[in-house]
């Protein structure tokens, strides 16, 4: 490097370094804004994103993330489920001593009994219970050949009957098995190779008979109080698509759509509702002006923690306010009072931190503009994105604080939609769209079982009879 000789060469040398300079620190803005951001990509995890536990890598705590305090086992307040003796049991063994240490012969039938133990198993040999119907022919005196009657659910020479149906039904859609593994399953129990089309034909069975079900449940889902959405991608045929749920505590209804807007719920449910719909962030549910939102604060405390993980103290401070004030309604059960004043607070959160982000947005260096892109507005990031969506559906966030008919997350449709993730990873997309209506349909059914208290596979027989 030649050094300048007098002072304008050395003058110019000044002003070329400090372009350089302010290159290089532009440069180091882009990088370091980069780097944060793929280091809080690589940090997602179930805690801090909707990123599912499984996809959690080694599934251990992450930085800044405390360890869970429970402990093993039932936790305090789960009611469980052990086994309790029974009245009259298939089958009693008496234990007693037949012969004395001095060498006299017990007898057993004048012992007493002092302690009971039931072991509760299997059949030794599962096997399917064949029942014969025989038609009789009958001549009367009069000439006239009468033949016996069978009854309405015989229709072959042989088959199976409604309990098997509802099994391969059960296992097709709850237990989510692929119609071969329900095949291999089959055989395995009962030495009888179930064709695949035979379970294929029950779910088809099962479909079309609850179809006037699944009307009394959109019927009384439409007249409750509190509706929670949700929707969730599966492939049919290798072709994208969209599993759509409206649920509560007692009723579930799943419909499959191609699309994820507002065309995907014309003429269900949402686009008739009248009252609290309960849901994620997602655009297409606020086109629904009829109904009251309410928006899901797991998924918020989520985004607020990922927040917290790259050093936000407005993050911090509103993580804590949801809580508190999740507190304080009783677990969203009660209304808080003031509540006009705890919206206060919350909106001066969101204004100071929104400020806050706006400065350190407005401090970066412009993006370099490529000509392929497609020209809209400007990326704000993860912070001021969140900050936008806080401030604008505030009343929606605590809606739970100030209804108690409303809950505080939108969990009770990502427990209903959840299965669908099962039944594709253990038995693969659907085929037909055709298949998937009937997944949805007859899951729908079960989930609604379940939440009732119905034994499911009675329920199924009763359907299959």
């Amino acid at each position: 490097m030649n050094l300048p000789v007098d002072i304008e060469s050395c003058h110019t040398m000044i002003l070329q370094l400090l372009c350089v300079i302010e290159h290089q620190n532009n440069q180091i803005e882009v990088l370091t804004s980069r780097v944060v951001e793929l280091e809080a990509r690589l940090n997602q995890n179930s805690k801090n994103s909707s990123q599912p536990p499984s996809r959690d890598i080694g599934r251990v705590n992450k930085p800044g993330i405390p360890k869970t305090p429970k402990n093993q086992g039932g936790q305090i307040g789960h009611k469980g489920n052990t086994l309790h003796k029974i009245d009259n049991p298939d089958a009693v063994v008496v234990l007693g001593t037949p012969v004395c240490e001095c060498g006299s012969v017990l007898d057993i039938s004048t012992g007493e009994v002092v302690q009971t133990y039931q072991e509760f198993d299997l059949p030794p040999t599962p096997k399917l219970y064949v029942t014969e119907y025989r038609r009789l022919e009958q001549r009367c005196g009069c000439g006239r050949v009468h033949l016996g009657a069978l009854p309405a659910h015989i229709h072959a020479n042989v088959q199976y009957g409604a309990g098997v149906r509802a099994l391969t039904v059960l296992l097709s859609n709850s237990c989510q098995l692929s119609y071969e593994k329900i095949s291999t399953l089959f055989h395995d129990l009962y030495g009888y190779d179930l064709n695949e089309s035979t379970a294929v034909s029950n779910n088809e069975c099962a479909y079309t008979r609850l179809e006037i079900t699944e009307q009394e449940i959109k019927v009384a889902l439409l007249q409750s109080e509190v509706v929670h959405f949700d929707e969730s991608g599966i492939k049919v045929s290798s072709e994208r698509h969209w599993l759509h749920t409206a649920c509560n505590a007692l009723r579930t209804f799943l419909f499959v759509n191609v699309g994820r807007g507002r065309a995907a719920h014309k003429g269900v449910i949402l686009d008739t509702f009248k009252n609290w719909a309960v849901h994620d962030c997602y655009h297409t549910y606020f086109l629904f002006k009829d109904c009251l939102h309410s928006l899901c604060n797991s998924h918020l405390l989520r985004e607020l923690q990922a927040q917290i993980e790259q050093g936000k103290l407005w993050a911090t401070q509103m993580h804590k306010f949801l809580l508190d004030l999740y507190k304080k309604s009783e677990k969203g059960t009660k209304t808080v009072k003031d509540i006009g004043s705890e919206k206060e607070k919350w909106r001066k959160l969101c204004e100071d931190a929104l400020a806050v982000e706006e400065l350190i947005f407005a401090r970066k260096p412009p993006p370099k503009t490529n000509p392929s892109e497609k020209r809209g507005r400007k990326k704000r990031g993860a912070a001021l994105s969140l900050l936008d969506r806080l401030l604008k559906h505030s009343d929606a966030i605590l809606a739970f604080a100030e209804f108690e008919v409303v809950p505080f997350s939108n969990n009770q449709a990502e427990r209903d939609i959840r299965p669908v993730k099962t039944k594709q990873k253990v038995a693969g997309c659907f085929r037909t769209i055709d298949g998937a209506n009937r997944y949805a349909r007859i899951q729908g059914f079960i989930a609604t079982c379940r939440k009732q208290d119905f034994n499911v596979f009675k329920e199924l027989r009763a359907v299959c009879s």
